[in-house]
């Protein structure tokens, strides 16, 4: 309970390896132990420093200890509901332009709320966004060090910065920047440009092979000018020459259309908001696909997508938002705030947000007027 509220929560905690099982002499075990504790609840620490509603939140974190003496640390965090960026890209492909605006906002937001209190998570990719209904939320952090914090550098191959890619470790591999890479790179993935294609060259390969390619520069030809403009600033050679965070985001914030929820009001770049090019007759809030699958969205029902009509209070729908996926929900009523949008409360999260508008031209399956 938090606040009068029931929240659902994941419980994370860490094991203890046998002695035999690291390669550590055996008189500095519990020392090292004792270390990798601390670090483990740091996870914890840099969570709760973090006010920003694309991180998980923390309930708490504790040690409990045990009767063979070993006191395990864990902490409750919020739960998640959704999948990965990784899962969703694997199964239905790119996201369009909207949606890769949706995106960025969402994660640029999450990482402005990270450096903003002197941290940095050195592990962004695909696989650490989680897509739940309307919004996208980053999590693992594991990896959050104070950003001029040196030590062992950790992270994932493909997606290490360059300055990481020296064989010197500094206070460069550390910092802000590094993060504003890594979410360049997974940006180009969301957008459908693989890891392989961005540099010209196995990601995996050899260090300084990677680095000679990443010194050309990338190659996102395939993507619109607008992502173009979004993306290759954040993959930059030059630590410097990346932009921070929240420059980024208010660029981000400019590309919306006015009246937008996430948009600065300002709305000046051409073709921002619009679908891509190539599906002119789809609807600005109509995402290129449905859900899991990578299928169609269905015909729309008679009467959906009117501004008009009383809502089929009860009726289980299939909705696809923003982010191209797909939500089964229960239609609760009609948005008296928003003409053409109904309230859906979704069956797969809980809390305050679980009810949600979206406009009937998204519902898929279903019918949620009467």
């Amino acid at each position: 309970m938090a606040g009068g509220q029931l929240n659902r929560g994941v419980i994370k905690l860490m094991l203890p390896p046998a002695p035999d099982e690291v390669p550590i002499p055996g008189a500095r075990f519990d020392a090292w132990l004792a270390g990798e504790a601390k670090a483990f609840l740091y996870e914890a620490m840099a969570l709760s420093k973090v006010d920003s509603p694309y991180i998980p939140g923390v309930f708490e974190a504790a040690t409990q200890q045990t009767r063979a003496g070993w006191d395990v640390p864990w902490f409750a965090t919020e739960l998640i509901s959704g999948r990965s960026l990784a899962e969703q890209v694997g199964s239905v492909g790119p996201m369009d332009q909207n949606q890769l605006l949706d995106l960025a906002h969402d994660i640029l937001s999450a990482v402005t709320a990270i450096h903003h209190v002197g941290l940095v998570h050195l592990d962004l990719k695909p696989d650490n966004v989680m897509l739940e209904p309307g919004r996208a939320r980053l999590i693992d952090f594991g990896l959050v060090t104070k950003a001029n914090q040196k030590g062992r550098l950790g992270g994932t191959p493909g997606f290490f910065a360059p300055e990481q890619l020296d064989d010197v470790i500094e206070e460069r591999d550390f910092a802000p920047a590094a993060d504003i890479f890594k979410l360049g790179v997974t940006l180009a993935i969301a957008a459908g440009v693989r890891l392989p294609d961005i540099w010209g060259t196995d990601p995996f390969g050899e260090d300084q092979a990677v680095r000679r390619a990443m010194v050309k520069g990338p190659r996102l030809s395939p993507l619109s000018a607008v992502l173009r403009e979004v993306i290759a600033p954040m993959l930059a050679f030059e630590p410097h020459q990346r932009p921070a965070a929240g420059a980024a985001l208010e660029q981000v914030r400019d590309l919306f259309p006015a009246g937008s929820s996430k948009g600065s009001g300002r709305g000046q770049a051409a073709g921002a908001g619009k679908p891509p090019s190539q599906n002119p007759s789809r609807p600005a809030e109509q995402p290129a696909r449905a859900g899991a699958g990578g299928r169609d969205p269905a015909p729309a029902a008679p009467g959906v997508g009117a501004a008009a009509g009383n809502a089929n209070v009860g009726a289980r729908v299939v909705i696809v938002d923003r982010l191209g996926l797909d939500w089964t929900g229960v239609v609760v009523g009609v948005d008296t705030t928003r003409p053409g949008n109904i309230l859906i409360k979704h069956e797969s999260t809980r809390g305050a947000q679980n009810v949600r508008s979206y406009p009937v031209s998204q519902v898929v399956r279903g019918t949620p007027l009467k």
